[in-house]
């Protein structure tokens, strides 16, 4: 799992010229994807601009991994004790989050939304099952 996880983000980043953090189509997360953003963002902010759904124990254990994996890889983990995804203008954010502060934050493209859903729903696949 953790080399597709890997394979994927390396996919994106060399389809991309940006970041996989760049705003490039955020809308109304520009400001706390790009180079200036805040370190941490409150929830409460995120919340004005967007939709924000708490996400599953599973699914934060899933978002956390892929946060670690996003090119610059971290060397340790980050903050949070739960993960919200935030959407808006079919832009999706996913947050890392704890006492209220965003501070690991990501856009998600659709095969990672798609890989959440199915995380939540405790979608399990089987070796052989064509992905």
């Amino acid at each position: 799992m953790k080399r597709l996880v890997a394979a994927a983000f390396t996919v994106i980043c060399l389809a991309s010229s940006t970041p996989v953090f760049a705003a490039d189509g955020s809308g109304a997360f520009d400001r706390w994807l790009n180079s200036d953003a805040p370190e941490c963002v409150a929830v409460s902010e995120i919340k004005s601009v967007s939709k924000v759904t708490d996400l599953t124990p599973e699914q934060f254990q899933f978002v956390r991994a892929l946060y670690v994996a996003i090119p610059p890889v971290s060397q340790k983990l980050p903050p949070g004790d739960h993960a919200v995804m935030a959407s808006s203008g079919g832009a999706v954010m996913v947050a890392l989050v704890a006492d209220g502060q965003a501070c690991a934050r990501f856009l998600a493209p659709d095969f990672i939304q798609t890989m959440l859903a199915q995380v939540g729903q405790g979608m399990v696949v089987s070796l052989g099952t064509p992905l």
